[in-house]
């Protein structure tokens, strides 16, 4: 039998140098020498017959080849990964998995119903939860290495079918002692000169793009624009040097304390809807009896008005 190109030792080193461009970096991370990992990448060029490094003293640059290696080498990983948990849980007689992508912008209520649900005719369903961007999410549903993922704002796209779940504004973060901290909502031009702390693009890209569109549109300008991946370090960034933090509400009541507060940003286009999103034709028996149970256990949690949506019905998308 062939032997395949590019073993799983490759595949991590050229995830891991792809994400650092530095092969020291890289090769602490991956505990091994800078000459044996230079050693391997190229072995794996050599392989591919495909240059994915460009490299000198002074930095290291994917290739376009490159990118598209790092981007099947990913998902070769977590193919491997998924495998290898399913055969597990086969052992611990689990006779049915779901994998469940979950955005960090979801309401950490909907992750508590999800482990809640229990289906009578899989009793020993196995809940496997991801965690991702919302981009993530999507091509992870759209690939099918997630059977259903919560999304903020999923991208509109014929082959998901999605259903809306839950809507909440922004929040933003701010000293207690701030004028603006005795309002009960804001609006985005309040926040006009002051330092504004944002999350990453990377992790919501049209969420991020509403926010600067919508800045730019009410003519807002800021003193200077922080990003950061978490409502942790918006916290720290706020006590130290103050202004507003955008944050979910979840985020921002968690950090919401020791002299920091938080208040509802009164703006439409910037609210977070999260859906549950399925493949449009996916017909799985497992993946529809979980969604029904899901949804009914919501509903007796939430009860807001767009749950009573007719979930299986003849025109519900894929999920049946």
């Amino acid at each position: 039998m062939q032997k395949p190109l590019l073993e799983i030792r490759h595949l991590n080193a050229i995830i891991v140098l792809s994400e650092e461009l530095n092969y020291t970096q890289a090769a602490i991370r991956l505990d091994m020498s800078q000459s044996g990992l230079s050693r391997l990448i190229q072995d794996a060029e050599r392989r591919l017959e495909r240059t994915l490094f460009h490299r000198n003293h002074h930095k290291v640059e994917l290739t376009d080849a490159g990118r598209t290696c790092v981007a099947e080498a990913t998902l070769a990983l977590e193919h491997e990964e998924r495998a290898i948990q399913y055969t597990r849980s086969h052992a611990r007689n689990v006779d049915s998995n779901l994998a469940v992508g979950r955005s960090q912008y979801a309401d950490p209520v909907l992750t508590d119903v999800l482990l809640a649900v229990q289906l009578q005719l899989y009793p020993n369903l196995n809940v496997v939860l991801h965690s991702a961007f919302a981009p993530e999410l999507a091509s992870g549903v759209l690939s099918s290495q997630l059977d259903l993922a919560l999304i903020t704002h999923p991208p509109d796209n014929p082959r998901l079918s999605t259903v809306r779940l839950t809507e909440s504004p922004m929040y933003i973060l701010m000293a207690e002692d701030h004028p603006l901290a005795p309002r009960q909502t804001l609006k985005l031009n309040d926040l006009s000169a002051n330092r504004w702390i944002v999350f990453d693009r990377r992790i919501h890209p049209p969420l991020y793009g509403a926010l600067m569109h919508g800045a730019q549109a009410a003519r807002v300008e800021y003193k200077g624009l922080d990003h950061v991946m978490s409502a942790d370090e918006a916290s720290h960034l706020v006590t130290k040097q103050g202004g507003f933090a955008f944050l979910t509400r979840a985020g921002a009541f968690r950090v919401a304390n020791h002299g920091l507060i938080a208040k509802p940003l009164d703006e439409d286009t910037l609210r977070l809807d999260v859906h549950l999103a399925v493949r449009a034709d996916n017909r799985s028996k497992l993946l529809s009896e979980f969604v029904r149970g899901f949804m009914m256990k919501l509903k007796s949690v939430l009860e807001p008005p767009q749950m009573n949506l007719p979930i299986g019905a003849p025109n519900g998308g894929g999920i049946r």
